[in-house]
């Protein structure tokens, strides 16, 4: 048997951008998937249900600081994110009165189906949480939200 012996060895972020966002949406739907795993576990649907409302309120508080007040500050605001922070793929358009974000690619969504091993069922839930996540978000905004589901394409539209 053999044994390596590391040497003091500096290590250098080597990572370009999209390595990046992908570990991050893998990371972030991985986590996301065991939470509620756990949580329907331990804690039923109650315990989902506040786990959900309580990073709702996060989200809505960190976009109302950064000064979302009308649709379009708002799909501007979190298509901003998602591109940056995920790597999705996102178009928006709209108004102060109504306005829409267009899922070309989620990264998330691709991140929890690739490594989250749900069955269609599941999948199905997951959609149906997604639009309701949507049109609770909308209302802390004072806002109506439409979700349309197109196989792997999501379009949001808030209207004021």
């Amino acid at each position: 048997m053999t044994t390596a012996t590391l040497n003091k060895t500096k290590v250098e972020q080597k990572w370009d951008t999209h390595k990046i966002q992908e570990e991050i949406a893998r990371l972030m739907g991985v986590q996301y998937l065991t939470t509620m795993n756990v949580l329907q576990k331990v804690g039923g649907e109650k315990a989902v249900h506040e786990f959900q409302a309580a990073m709702r309120q996060n989200k809505v508080e960190h976009y109302k600081k950064l000064g979302a007040n009308t649709p379009v500050e708002l799909v501007k605001l979190m298509s901003e994110f998602e591109a940056n922070v995920f790597g999705s793929k996102i178009e928006i358009w709209g108004d102060e009165k109504s306005a829409s974000l267009k899922y070309d690619s989620c990264a998330m969504w691709n991140a929890m189906k690739k490594h989250g091993n749900f069955n269609a069922q599941q999948e199905e839930q997951m959609g149906k949480g997604f639009e309701s996540c949507m049109t609770d978000l909308a209302k802390e905004f004072g806002f109506h939200a439409e979700t349309k589901m197109e196989g792997e394409t999501a379009i949001i539209t808030f209207t004021k």
